[in-house]
């Protein structure tokens, strides 16, 4: 047992010190079980040999574990000399580069939404025509009224609205796993970890909020990457504040209301777009930085990250993943999309008033769902806060879609083809629900809808979470209904006061 050389590799004198350590942590009369005679004779021998010589073990010991250290340390600032470069540090001189590394990632998240939309996109049409057929079917078994609306509308729609988010969240999950699996998910956090602690957020934070372009759901769903219960919170605080795709309709309405016939060019269209974009990603930003100072305030914890080697992924363990998390979000967070659907159905459903047989069949297709909305308890609701966003520029009609919207974003549009009485189907591209939009009166004989009461609605719909299959997931993810009543009564105090700044201070300015 001869002390090792001061020259001799690390990793030699490493192994010679957690040798002696083992070997002089048993007592000569111990029994070794499952130790061939000659290994026990010899380790005892050598155990002997060095009590003999009565060296410091112990300070050998601690030699080869400084040395350890100091090898680590010369490691990390680049000095210790290497015999080769392996293939996962090639691979990080590129994708860890502050330029080059950003802007692959860039590339990957762009391709990764983009297939988020072009993937999804068949599976949601095929689940949309599913349940639309199923509706279908249940008016023609059904007699109509009261069972047959509940079943077609209440209980099909509301499971569809739950299994219509079920493509994006396996795509979404699949391709983190993916990221986590090859070993590039711990270098995305790296790379971003330095951009994210300036407005107190997580490194890991800024998958999911890009995420949130796509629908907050799933964006929630992948805060599970994080370790830290504060940060999963505040990142759950602001990502639905991002731009969802079910906001678009709503914005492509109203963007096209206030252009007149004709007019307004394709770029001042969708300039307008990429503004709300932008608007809400800033705004998203202020709010982590504003949480992270208050309501979730806590240390600064800097990013240890063990950078794994990149290797091929697991399919089958992937695949594994994809099936629990699909379960999950059937199993937890769907049951309370579903119960939210059922009682906005009834909300926009009930009381109910037969029409009077005296009545044109023509006026009971499309005037009578428009008066019956309007007397719906969810009717009711949007007259009774008419006082309280007036101010904004909005009637109890808007106010209506607003309640309708909480079912799901997307929903505003449908539910104010109803209100105007619109037949038939009815998108963000139905010239009838525009031009209805355009001719809107209030009661002194003013437009309603002006390029500056569009623009509140948007700034509203673009900070207000009235979703409720996000507040939903909130409440799974967070463990508690604090955290969704804070993050709806947060947001809609928030919309609330941009809305009242842009409507009255642009009337101030003297804009319609």
């Amino acid at each position: 047992w001869a002390r090792p050389s001061s020259h001799a590799p690390v990793s030699e004198r490493r192994r010679r010190a957690l040798a002696l350590w083992a070997l002089l942590s048993l007592d000569p009369h111990d029994e070794l079980e499952g130790v061939p005679d000659a290994l026990r004779e010899r380790t005892l021998e050598r155990l002997q040999g060095a009590a003999q010589a009565a060296r410091n073990v112990e300070e050998e010991v601690i030699s080869g574990r400084y040395a350890w250290i100091d090898a680590l340390v010369a490691r990390a600032r680049g000095a210790a000399p290497r015999a080769g470069t392996s293939r996962t540090d090639r691979i990080d001189r590129v994708l860890l580069h502050p330029v080059a590394g950003f802007a692959l990632f860039l590339l990957a998240m762009l391709l990764v939404f983009q297939s988020l939309f072009a993937g999804a996109d068949p599976a949601v049409g095929a689940i949309e025509s599913a349940q639309a057929w199923l509706q279908d079917q249940a008016r023609a078994l059904l007699p109509a009224g009261l069972l047959s609306d509940l079943l077609a509308d209440g209980v099909i729609g509301g499971v569809g609205s739950v299994i219509v988010f079920l493509p994006q969240i396996l795509l979404l999950f699949f391709f983190i796993v993916l990221m986590e699996d090859t070993g590039y998910m711990a270098r995305v956090a790296y790379l971003m970890d330095r951009l994210m602690s300036l407005i107190g957020l997580h490194g890991r934070a800024f998958v999911p909020m890009l995420s949130g372009f796509a629908c907050a759901v799933p964006a929630i769903l992948a805060v599970r990457t994080m370790e830290r219960r504060r940060d999963r919170l505040l990142t759950m605080m602001v990502v639905p504040l991002m731009t969802c795709s079910a906001r678009l309709p709503v914005y492509g309405l109203l963007i096209a209301a206030l252009a007149p016939i004709g007019g307004g060019s394709w770029w001042q269209q969708g300039g307008l777009m990429v503004a709300m974009y932008l608007f809400s990603t800033v705004l998203a930003l202020v709010a982590a930085a504003v949480l992270g100072r208050t309501v979730l305030r806590g240390p600064k914890v800097p990013l240890i990250l063990e950078m794994p080697p990149y290797r091929m992924p697991h399919w089958r363990s992937v695949l594994r993943s994809l099936a629990e998390r699909g379960r999950q979000f059937l199993s937890e967070a769907g049951t309370k999309i579903l119960a939210c659907s059922l009682l906005m159905w009834a909300l926009l459903y009930f009381p109910r008033h037969d029409a009077p047989a005296s009545e044109p069949v023509a006026l009971a297709a499309s005037e009578q769902r428009a008066e019956q909305l309007a007397d719906s308890y969810g009717g009711r609701l949007g007259r009774a806060i008419e006082p309280a966003i007036a101010p904004l520029g909005f009637d109890w009609k808007t106010g209506i879609g607003l309640v309708g919207a909480f079912a799901a974003r997307e929903v505003f549009v449908s539910t104010m083809g109803v209100v105007y009485g619109i037949e038939g189907d009815v998108d963000e591209t139905s010239q009838p629900l525009r031009d209805k939009l355009r001719e809107e009166r209030r009661p002194d004989g003013s437009k309603l809808f002006t390029p500056l009461s569009c623009l509140s609605l948007m700034v509203f719909f673009a900070i207000a979470c009235q979703c409720m299959s996000t507040l939903a997931v909130v409440r799974r993810e967070s463990g508690s209904w604090r955290w969704p009543a804070f993050l709806f009564a947060y947001t809609l105090v928030l919309a609330w006061l941009a809305s009242f700044a842009v409507f009255q201070g642009g009337r101030l300015l003297g804009f319609a």
